[in-house]
């Protein structure tokens, strides 16, 4: 299933997503009419990783407050967050959504700052030199550390983080099903004495947009977490795309979302779309090309309008009386 028809010609596709960008550019300047202040200035926060690390972000406070739903935006290889930061993330902050654009560690700004480590203004990260050991510290330590940032502003009523996203891109799709699995596989706060009761620690993870997906990087798959994601009981929707004009990333779409749809009761779920061309991942953004069209459809559908109010994530032993 798609989510913008080609049955009518290329010329039609682009001029829908054209008035489509039009339209969602007007609601938000109307939306800030009747706001004066309009949504809160974006933040450039600087995390602390475990070891010390910096994590770099851009966090986009949604006017919304506790009832924001929130999307987490990862690069591609080689990339920064600047590739969200410089379009997509200010139209998700103006729809509704709390943002955090990250830069993962050796990316962007997330370079280590004693001499020699790194330099910080650097476009992207050194994407060759990577090791498993990095990858998995991204999905273990960085998206750990962003969690953390989430809880603390879900706390505040900032966001509702029982609704999160993440759209990954090309690299960062292995990172984002590894750390969707941890989320999920996180054991509950015992502060009750059935298992529906009790607190959760995790099962925050409702959304995945991969954007021309990897297969691998070094120490981590794509398919063996999507494995475990795909069933019914985690209740994950899925958006899968990738450019028609390129072959390893059309063919591995086609794979990864074949492997999604065996679960059991995936319609409904499960969404894959192509786009003309052969650019891949976060350089598909701001061609017209409908992905950021499709990729608002899918989250208001599947993230905005999950039911599940703002509740205190803090174990009840913990809380104020």
């Amino acid at each position: 299933m798609s989510f913008v028809s080609m049955q009518n010609g290329q010329w039609k596709r682009s001029l829908f997503t054209f008035l489509s960008m039009v339209l969602l550019t007007s609601s938000a300047v109307f939306a800030q009419s009747k706001d004066v202040k309009g949504p809160p200035k974006p933040q450039e926060l600087t995390l602390s990783s475990q070891g010390g690390w910096p994590i770099a972000i851009t966090y986009y406070e949604s006017s919304n407050a506790a009832d924001s739903p929130v999307v987490v935006l990862l690069h591609g290889k080689g990339g920064s967050k600047r590739a969200w930061d410089n379009g997509f993330a200010p139209v998700l902050q103006k729809n509704g959504y709390a943002v955090v654009s990250v830069d993962l560690r050796k990316h962007g700004k997330s370079q280590p700052n004693a001499p020699g480590g790194g330099n910080q203004n650097q476009k992207g990260g050194r994407g060759d030199n990577l090791s498993a050991l990095d990858y998995k510290a991204m999905v273990v330590f960085d998206m750990e550390t962003i969690w953390k940032f989430l809880f603390d502003e879900h706390q505040k009523k900032h966001l509702n983080m029982q609704k999160t996203a993440i759209i990954a891109s090309d690299m960062s799709v292995p990172i984002a099903l590894n750390y969707a699995l941890l989320d999920w596989g996180k054991v509950p706060y015992d502060d009750a004495p059935v298992l529906a009761a009790k607190t959760p620690k995790g099962q925050t993870v409702r959304a995945l947009v991969l954007i021309s997906p990897e297969s691998r990087v070094k120490g981590l798959t794509s398919s063996q977490p999507s494995v475990s994601l795909k069933e019914p009981v985690f209740g994950i929707s899925f958006f899968v795309c990738s450019s028609s004009g390129d072959s390893y990333d059309r063919n591995y779409t086609e794979k990864l979302f074949s492997q999604l749809t065996s679960a059991a009761n995936s319609k409904g779920r499960m969404y894959k779309e192509s786009y003309p061309g052969k650019l891949r991942g976060t350089d598909m953004l701001g061609k017209r090309l409908g992905l950021e069209v499709d990729i608002l459809k899918f989250l208001d559908a599947h993230l905005k309008k999950l039911p599940g109010d703002w509740s205190d994530r803090r174990p009840r032993y913990d809380r104020d009386e």
